[in-house]
């Protein structure tokens, strides 16, 4: 298991293609100290 950053700039909840999408276009826009939570696996449907 990878340990969380007590730190970050964006959190992101939930896991499903919308998410996937604004996190992707986040990092284009140059922000790189964000953390994306998904209660499964990512892309799984859980949220």
């Amino acid at each position: 298991m990878t340990q969380m950053p007590t730190r970050t700039q964006v959190v992101i909840i939930g896991g499903g293609i919308v998410v996937a999408s604004v996190a992707y276009h986040l990092t284009e826009l140059g922000l790189t100290d964000l953390v994306l939570l998904e209660q499964g696996q990512l892309s799984c449907g859980t949220t």
